[in-house]
């Protein structure tokens, strides 16, 4: 009994518990935190504390829908997860909590300002903003016929702006809809009068209010909903940096811009910019570099053949990481870079078997869709509940 008794104590003295197992468990990845809290009662309440220090990393979600009627979308999805620095496959199990139901029948889905997915057709408006797309809500359509909008969530409110077709009277419209209904707001400014659709505009939205700039040019508007109007900013167009074009997003309450140096014949780099926009004065925003695209990224993200122009970023920010990729999708790698203290970009890198994923997911007949997600342990659970599953790629 003896001999036990200081086995026992022998097996307590050397089990992980308390602050030390809960500091451990907050460098797990989230799936493996996921497996860590069906160890035991202990482990699931360490778990569950660790929480607190757990840093979130946002995941690169990648999604296929053909390209033709009924636009269905793959059940089978595509995810970055930096904290693993590996990709994980998504496969939904049930049709119910499939991402192709809300769309199919439809049209196309398209993403905008990282974490929003919609598809519009003249029967129906659905969009998704949840972490893995797995919920849509279904409203009527706008009122005036569109092709080509701008469109964002802001707090409770939907925006759809510009993008009309050509028999419209006012090509500038804006809605919005809000409390189950659509609502005209005033349209878009005559500055954007070559550019009202989201061909030529990066959005950005922060919890308050949308933000858009023209990629080329750098005018730059911010919509409120509340006051249903727009405020003119300082262009986008930082002292000593020749940008032939940029696109925005937000981390956190960051305005960040992401933009390209030099010419689409000769791009000479990528800088990037926290966009400090003045409430009291608009115009007296202010720029601060956040980081620069090493040159090796640089040439991972244009690809192996590096005379193909470069000619607009596609732009994901969510929280503490940014993910550029070119716009379009000509084989290069994607990037990746987090925001470390003092809001600077650390850690680039170019994400492992980038190239092999885009390959595998732009068939002829199909179109690829890249959303970001800042994933909690509870988006994770939700997903298991709605059927979803993962596995390492």
């Amino acid at each position: 009994m003896e001999n036990k008794k200081e086995n026992g104590e022998e097996e307590e003295e050397g089990s992980i518990e308390g602050d030390v197992l809960e500091s451990i468990l907050s460098y797990l990845p989230l799936l493996d935190l996921d497996s860590a809290s069906q160890v035991s009662k202990s482990w699931n309440r360490a778990v569950f504390f660790s929480l607190r220090r757990f840093k979130t990393l946002p995941w690169l979600l990648i999604y296929t829908q053909k390209t033709y009627p009924p636009y269905t979308m793959s059940t089978t999805a595509m995810a970055y997860d930096p904290k693993s620095d590996s990709w994980i496959e998504l496969n939904s199990t049930s049709s119910s909590s499939s991402p192709s139901s809300p769309v199919e029948h439809v049209s196309v889905a398209r993403s905008s300002h990282s974490t929003l997915l919609y598809a519009l057709s003249p029967a129906g408006f659905s969009f998704s903003t949840d972490a893995f797309h797995l919920t849509w809500r279904h409203v009527a359509p706008p009122r005036v016929w569109r092709i080509d909008p701008i469109v964002a969530v802001v707090g409770r409110s939907l925006i759809v702006a510009g993008g009309v077709c050509d028999f419209e009277e006012d090509r500038f419209a804006v809605e919005l809809f809000h409390d189950g209904a659509w609502e005209r707001c005033e349209s878009m400014p005559d500055a954007l009068y070559a550019s009202a659709s989201a061909t030529w505009l990066s959005v950005a939205a922060s919890s308050e209010k949308m933000y858009v700039t023209e990629k080329s040019s750098g005018v730059a508007f911010s919509f409120d909903p509340e006051t249903r109007s727009w405020t003119r900013l300082l262009d986008l167009c930082p002292g000593g940096c020749g940008l032939y074009s940029r696109s925005i997003g937000f981390s956190g309450e960051s305005l960040i811009m992401a933009g390209i140096t030099g010419d689409e014949d000769n791009p000479t780099g990528i800088e990037l910019w926290e966009v400090i926009v003045s409430d009291e004065s608009p115009m007296d925003s202010r720029f601060e570099s956040i980081g620069s695209m090493p040159e090796a990224c640089l040439d991972k993200l244009r690809g192996a053949d590096s005379d193909w122009p470069l000619t607009s970023l596609a732009f994901n920010a969510v929280g503490d990481m940014v993910y550029i990729h070119d716009a379009a999708e000509n084989g290069g790698e994607i990037v990746a870079a987090e925001i470390g203290e003092g809001g600077k970009l650390c850690e680039w890198r170019t994400l492992p078997n980038a190239n092999a994923i885009w390959n595998n997911k732009s068939h002829a007949a199909e179109r690829v869709i890249v959303a970001c997600s800042n994933v909690g342990f509870s988006d994770l659970k939700f997903a298991f509940k709605n059927n979803l599953s993962f596995s390492t790629a």
